[in-house]
This record gives structure tokens, C-alpha cells and sequence, in this order.
């Protein structure tokens, strides 16, 4: 009997998990223009969004350094162009 009625409790759990999702969904499908900007101002608030802005900061910062390495190594190459004759170093090397 304890058996059961866990796992009633369980389902119920379950269950309210998902009328909840299913509330929040609908209210944000009928909520009208004021309550969108002020959700919207509150979420620049939270400190989900300051969280992930941090990690964004670190995450950032690594791929911009690595970009800019690898451009400085195809510069060194002779690599780098932006679409004219002129920036291949091969090319506009005169003939010796």
C-alpha cells in the first residue's frame, strides 16, 4: 500500500510539472505588449542572464585571442586576403 501510494505521489509530482510548463506557455502566448516589455525587463535583471553574460565574457575573450593568432600566423604566411591581387605576397613580389 506505501508502494502505491508513493508512486502516486510521484505522478501527481509529474503531473503538476507539466500542467505548470503548460500554463506558462499559454500565458506567454496570450500575454499582451505591456507584459512583454516588463518580462523582458526583468529578465535583464536575473542573475541567469548576469551568469551567462560572465561566461559569455570568458568564452569570448578565448575564441577573439584565438582568431586573432591565427590571423597573424596566415599574415606571417602570406595567407591573408580580402579579395584582391594585391595581398597575395606571392604575387606581388616583383621579379628578381
Amino acid at each position: 500500500m506505501e508502494q502505491g501510494i508513493t508512486w502516486i505521489v510521484v505522478l501527481l509530482l509529474i503531473s503538476l510539472g507539466f500542467w505548470a510548463l503548460f500554463r506558462e506557455n499559454s500565458r506567454m502566448k496570450r500575454r499582451t505588449v505591456e507584459e512583454y516589455e516588463r518580462d523582458v525587463a526583468e529578465a535583464r535583471q536575473s542573475l541567469m542572464q548576469a551568469g551567462m553574460l560572465e561566461l559569455d565574457k570568458f568564452a569570448g575573450n578565448e575564441r577573439e585571442k584565438r582568431a586573432a593568432v591565427e590571423y597573424l600566423k596566415d599574415e606571417k604566411e602570406g595567407m591573408t586576403r580580402t579579395g584582391s591581387k594585391g595581398d597575395d605576397a606571392n604575387r606581388t613580389e616583383g621579379a628578381e
